[in-house]
């Protein structure tokens, strides 16, 4: 009877996890089949196979598009955002939880109050001031917002494992002649890794995706990052579906790309975070 009963459960706990990865890939495998479409394929036939099989509608994103412009500019903000976000969280999260002084409690709570400010709420007060220091419409405009919002997730989590980290490892390689940067850097960080890892791959799918910051404080359409590049497809009087769905594809292959590289990473992270927190 319990093996039975254990079979049958296994046959549903199998059938939802099948229906939800249906549900998550679907939507993808849509996009891709109809972005080999023609327009009034799309409609016509929106959810069987295309006829032709054409790669025309990816040529006019990236020539009449200009995809590959927008899609240079997103690696651009996004690398030169995820870099600052590393450096800086784990100098902060090492300096927080590692240094012995007394108002590291208080200044990890400071860090941690960025988690509970909207980044909506900011954007009025950081237009103000790029436009005083004369960097509005330049990339550092974007790129300063991405790290300081992305900075308290990115502290939260790695602040996790460097408490983790067992303070003998950096003691024992002081009395070995190490000097305190030398352990942080041979001895701590690589610890830390799967952290750093996931607050890689979460800052870069955020940063990738934001369309607020490069909206407001961009108007060069040369500067633009992917998310805005889409909006082009959308004209007054109609909208470019098919051509719009292959720079969506387009636009997703890097963060697809990224998970498949780091995902083992990811989740021994998530793993770890878990255990620690």
């Amino acid at each position: 009877m319990n093996k039975h009963r254990q079979r049958i459960l296994s046959i549903l706990k199998y059938t939802i996890l099948i229906l939800f990865l249906i549900a998550c890939l679907y939507p993808l495998l849509w996009l891709i089949i109809n972005s080999f479409k023609t327009q009034d394929e799309l409609f016509l036939n929106t959810w069987g196979l295309p006829q032709v099989w054409t790669l025309e509608n990816y040529k006019h994103a990236v020539i009449d598009g200009k995809i590959g412009i927008y899609f240079g500019n997103s690696i651009l903000v996004s690398v030169i955002s995820v870099l600052g976000t590393i450096v800086l969280s784990v100098m902060a999260s090492y300096g927080v939880t590692r240094l012995r002084w007394k108002l590291s409690n208080l200044t990890l709570g400071i860090f941690l109050l960025g988690l509970m400010i909207p980044a909506y709420g900011s954007v009025i007060p950081l237009y103000s001031i790029f436009n005083k220091a004369g960097i509005l419409n330049t990339y550092i405009a974007v790129i300063i917002p991405h790290i300081t919002f992305a900075l308290p997730t990115a502290i939260f989590i790695l602040s996790g494992f460097f408490i983790a980290v067992p303070r003998e490892l950096e003691e024992a390689a002081i009395i070995d002649g190490c000097s305190l940067i030398q352990a942080f850097r041979k001895v701590v960080t690589p610890v830390v890794v799967p952290g750093i890892v996931t607050i890689t791959v979460i800052s870069f799918i955020n940063i990738w995706n934001d369309l607020l910051f490069s909206q407001i404080f961009l108007t060069d359409k040369a500067k633009m990052p992917l998310p805005i590049g889409l909006t082009e497809f959308k004209g007054i009087y109609a909208t470019d579906y098919v051509g719009m769905i292959a720079a969506i594809v387009i636009t997703v292959i890097p963060v697809i790309i990224v998970y498949v590289i780091l995902h083992d990473k990811i989740i021994d992270g998530m793993i770890a975070g878990a255990v620690k927190g």
